[in-house]
């Protein structure tokens, strides 16, 4: 996502959020390499721990490393070189900023390597602030605006929310690439929200200007072959007691798992997309997004649901321009493996809820196994407070009647 300001979450989704002290939006994302703001919360000049200290004693240092730090060159090594070579990543970001930034002051939050204040700057804004919160990029930053002669940007090294305008300052255009494996989980919208409130003028636009995240449930022999125990794989012997470690809980990132998820040859959709949740990056605030949603799901096929697969999509101004993760999309296009390679999809493993409640602890867990036809419900916990990552439960609207009561009434309310 962002270039920098929000540095790819790697591992579990909402691992990165901030901490007491790190002068981030509480709960919100932190980036990994952020060392904006470390001064005034620590009292000192606290510094970041170094390329050099992270290796095994007795290696050879590269020299154009030492003394960086080390968690933005791991974060750039790991997804960012990928990013940058999504040109269809760019070019959305060029398409949407076209007619839009001309004339214009625009604010670039989590600006990285430059890129997007460049094509500000390229298309005639009339001055652009590129915030971003390592140092080390701010550097690197200021000298590709340099070597692309681009004088009229100017670099801030801070996090957004840190950052003070006068009001003559303030900006028309606000541009921001900080979306992750999840679409707001780099705190896109938290950082966005605060800036519109302070950072720019009433009514500044918004690029992109909105976006939904997206769940649909899949089957997947080959996926559940690197996530349960199969007994014919295990030479007669029963190890099913393994099983009962399966995490059901928590949602992971496909690049974690080492696969794009369009390489499966086996994948199933066990159901129709469902839009879990849409956002207005010019109004929706985390105070919008519910706790927790329920979706009526039916089951396209028979089989066992294995999991449930995040993806997203966002537009600019007027949806004339997009960008997704949706799997299918990046399967065959030239940029899809750059795409895959630094979002991917969230993935989360799927047990029937209501056993699960009634099951052995020793024991795995139960799968998930559905009929053509069968009314399954999807419920979407929304994580406390900042909303930037979620968990899926799935159970039978058979063992659900309250449940699927309260749909009833929300649907007719929202029909009234």
């Amino acid at each position: 996502a962002a270039e920098h300001h929000g540095l790819r979450a790697r591992s579990r989704a909402g691992s990165d959020v901030a901490a007491a002290g790190h002068g981030a939006i509480d709960g919100s994302f932190i980036p990994p390499g952020c060392d904006a703001g470390e001064e005034e919360d620590d009292g000192q000049d606290a510094q970041p721990r170094v390329y050099e200290d992270s290796m095994a004693k007795g290696f050879w240092c590269p020299p154009r490393l030492r003394g960086r730090n080390e968690s933005l060159i791991e974060a750039v090594n790991d997804w960012h070189f990928a990013m940058l070579n999504d040109s269809h990543r760019n070019q959305f970001y060029w398409d949407a900023m076209e007619g839009v930034v001309t004339g214009k002051r625009v604010i670039d939050i989590g600006a990285g390597s430059g890129l997007l204040s460049l094509m500000a700057s390229r298309q005639g804004a009339k001055d652009v602030v590129a915030i971003e919160a390592s140092r080390d990029m701010v550097d690197l930053a200021r000298l590709n605006i340099s070597r692309n002669r681009c004088d009229n940007i100017s670099v801030v090294h801070n996090l957004s929310n840190l950052v003070k305008l006068r009001e003559e300052e303030k900006a028309d255009v606000l541009v921001s690439e900080t979306l992750g494996a999840l679409m707001l989980g780099e705190g896109m919208l938290d950082y966005i929200c605060d800036a519109r409130r302070r950072l720019a003028k009433p009514g500044a636009a918004v690029i992109p200007a909105g976006g939904a995240q997206y769940a649909v449930l899949i089957c997947s022999p080959s996926l559940s072959r690197v996530s349960s125990v199969q007994s014919e794989c295990c030479k007669g012997f029963d190890l099913s007691a393994i099983g009962s470690l399966q995490d059901t809980g928590n949602l992971f990132f496909t690049k974690q798992w080492g696969f794009r998820l369009n390489s499966l040859p086996d994948v199933t959709m066990m159901s129709e997309r469902l839009r879990i949740l849409e956002v207005d990056f010019q109004g929706t605030e985390r105070q919008n997004i519910p706790a927790t949603k329920t979706f009526a799901v039916e089951a396209l096929h028979d089989g066992t649901v294995h999991a449930v697969v995040a993806s997203w999509e966002v537009w600019s101004q007027g949806r004339s321009h997009r960008i997704t993760t949706h799997p299918e999309d990046t399967r065959d296009a030239p940029w899809g493996f750059a795409r895959d390679m630094q979002w991917g999809q969230g993935l989360q493993l799927i047990e029937d809820l209501d056993k699960a409640s009634a099951s052995d602890r020793h024991a795995a867990p139960e799968p998930f196994v559905v009929k053509a036809g069968e009314a399954l419900l999807l419920t979407v916990r929304f994580s406390v407070p900042c909303r930037q990552t979620f968990q899926f439960t799935l159970r039978r609207a058979a063992s659900a009647p309250a449940a699927v009561a309260a749909l009833g009434a929300t649907a007719a309310r929202d029909a009234a």
